[in-house]
């Protein structure tokens, strides 16, 4: 759907430059109407994404849209670093706590993992993933509650689920709603993007004509949402 371009720049303000062009389509809902710039800070990459006939865009623009973001610097993954809806937490351990526990500390911008012991990396890595798996779950059921007015059916399941490491979700002719556990790594947004296509797929399991309009009233801006995937 997108071909990738020289960039304008190879990095800017610390990030790795990506640039992309649609390729011609014939389907309305599926057609970039303006460019659009996305900064992954999680990843230390910035993609520019530019309609089938626009011009191209400069560092003038990169700046521009990095401003508007808030300036955000690039923050790849570090050790004792996680990451809930594209925000890079610190990680704190609390050994020898009496109890085992993992939990968002809001007020210090932080998560923290206690265990009874000395830590053991892989009762960690366990404990985090399950953290991040509830998490997810639990906004993904907000989004759905909240859409609900609008839904001609509902899943019979949502489930967070690794179904292939080139996809974000799944849909089953059962009607369950499978969740790749690697969404907590975007923001929110990326995750209402793909619950919305799977939640499409429920009343068109193709990608005709009346599957985009019906994403496309669901979710009207789905398409710059899901650009994002490609800085992954």
């Amino acid at each position: 759907m997108f071909r990738p371009l020289p960039p304008p720049v190879s990095a800017f303000q610390g990030y790795t430059v990506r640039a992309y062009r649609q390729g011609r389509s014939n389907a309305p809902l599926r057609t970039l109407r303006e460019p659009c710039i996305h900064f992954a800070p999680q990843f230390g990459r910035v993609g520019i994404f530019l309609p089938h006939t626009a011009p191209e865009l400069g560092e003038a623009a990169l700046r521009e849209a990095w401003l508007a973001a808030g300036s955000p610097p690039p923050h790849p993954l570090g050790p004792n670093e996680a990451l809930l809806f594209g925000r890079v937490l610190p990680l704190r351990v609390l050994p020898f706590s009496g109890y085992d526990d993992l939990w968002l500390d809001e007020t210090q911008g932080a998560l923290c993992y206690a265990c009874r012991r000395q830590p053991d990396p892989r009762r960690q890595a366990a404990a985090l993933a399950d953290f991040q798996a509830k998490v997810l779950l639990a906004r993904a059921q907000a989004l759905l509650d909240a859409w609900a007015p609008q839904l001609e059916r509902r899943p019979a399941r949502l489930v967070i689920r690794t179904t292939s490491p080139r996809i974000l979700g799944q849909c089953t002719r059962e009607g369950e709603i499978r969740l790749a556990p690697k969404l907590i790594a975007w923001p929110e947004a990326i995750l209402a993007e793909t619950l919305a296509h799977e939640l499409t797929h429920l009343s068109h399991f193709n990608h005709s004509p009346a599957f985009w309009r019906e994403l496309s009233r669901l979710l009207p801006d789905w398409l710059p949402r899901s650009l994002v995937h490609y800085l992954a």
